[in-house]
């Protein structure tokens, strides 16, 4: 189990490893490819725009400061916001997307708006992809009887006694891999998901 309790974030921007860089990637581009993949007439361009946005990313991160609650979602929406833009732009002159192409776009310009449901939509995606990843990756680094305590616990929200009684251990098993792995998953999110 990794020990520093330093988030993704934190190491990246204290020039991040090779490896936090690469976990940055794992995170992010399956959840970039998801939400590209949902807008019609970008389907043949999201391979594209995922790697834009994943440069842009790269690039951008070691400038990146979190003043508040949220601001690194904000700032991974408006890069995907202006890749979006830069490949609406490319796909404005395509005679087949003439007619979809308006409605899209406005759908892509709520983006711009924390508060419209584009952008609630985009926050609810963007946290539930990086806690599962998390939690793979927490997963992994346990042992299956206590990861089933956790998930039956922690994620399912059965209680403690009866997923004591279902595993075969002490009701105190139950709640420490719940605390344990909570605390565990926080550390690995933390400043990505609030």
């Amino acid at each position: 189990m990794q020990e520093t309790s330093v988030s993704l974030l934190e190491r990246i921007a204290n020039d991040g490893r090779d490896d936090d860089w690469q976990r940055l990637i794992e995170i992010y581009r399956p959840f970039m490819y998801q939400r590209i993949s949902s807008y019609p007439l970008l389907v043949s361009q999201s391979e594209d725009i995922v790697q834009e946005i994943l440069c842009v990313l790269i690039r951008e991160m070691p400038t990146f400061h979190r003043r508040r609650e949220g601001s690194f979602r904000a700032f991974l929406r408006t890069i995907v916001l202006n890749q979006l833009r830069y490949a609406m732009r490319r796909t404005k002159g395509n005679p087949i997307a003439a007619g979809q192409f308006d409605r899209l776009n406005e759908h892509i310009e709520q983006l711009a708006d924390p508060s419209s449901l584009e952008s609630i939509e985009f926050d609810h995606q963007h946290d539930q992809a990086v806690f599962f990843h998390a939690a793979s990756i927490v997963k992994s680094e346990v042992k299956p009887n206590t990861w089933k305590a956790f998930k039956k616990h922690a994620i399912e929200g059965q209680g403690a006694s009866a997923v004591a009684t279902q595993l075969g251990v002490t009701v105190n098993v139950v709640l420490l891999a719940k605390s344990r792995l909570t605390r565990r998953i926080r550390e690995e999110i933390r400043g990505l998901v609030e």
